[in-house]
């Protein structure tokens, strides 16, 4: 759904209607449970790692609820594909480098080959799934709050919540907003 984001504020200059948006998400989020930080089955490798990281910085800050699993599990997921590509184009024993030669092989009258010639180069594919993951991550992160300006913007309502003393950092986020208990998403 494209469009404007839902704006969430407690300040009393606002609009009666986003305040109340705000502060029916602010009840929702109290009753939902913290995000447990043992990774998922499904989970492998370095992203269990990222997971387990992740979930505990984002607890402790008190950024993210159990409701908010999957978004971690897929930037978990998206680190590790990132990981895994750049080993691939750039170490591990054999690094492939961005291009890939196209070669050619050159057969003797007898049908063997007898030498292999480079006709040209093309993009390594590990390039192209490096650059799609980083994408991924940075738009993930931004969900979570992890980039420096969902970050400052969420010092901004904390100190602005902490002048008027109603709300918290919560009231400026851009999760979905619920209308009701029912968890109805507007």
């Amino acid at each position: 759904m494209a469009g404007r984001k839902m704006k969430l504020t407690t300040d009393k200059k606002d609009r009666a209607d986003q305040r109340k948006r705000t502060e029916a998400l602010q009840k929702h989020d109290e009753a939902l449970a913290d995000l447990d930080p043992s990774p998922p089955k499904g989970l492998m490798g370095y992203a269990k790692q990222a997971y387990t990281k992740i979930v505990n910085d984002l607890n402790s800050a008190g950024l993210i609820k159990n409701i908010d699993q999957n978004v971690v599990i897929e930037l978990a997921k998206q680190i590790q594909v990132s990981r895994s590509a750049y080993i691939d184009v750039f170490g591990g024993d054999e690094p492939m480098g961005t291009l890939i030669p196209v070669t050619k092989s050159l057969q003797g009258p007898d049908g063997k080959v007898i030498d292999t010639v480079v006709t040209g180069w093309r993009q390594n594919p590990s390039v192209r799934t490096l650059d799609s993951a980083t994408a991924k991550i940075k738009s993930y992160s931004e969900a979570l709050g992890m980039t420096p300006a969902s970050r400052a913007s969420l010092l901004n309502l904390i100190s602005s919540d902490d002048d008027e003393e109603s709300g918290d950092w919560r009231s400026q986020s851009r999760a979905p907003q619920f209308a009701n208990s029912g968890g109805d998403v507007k």
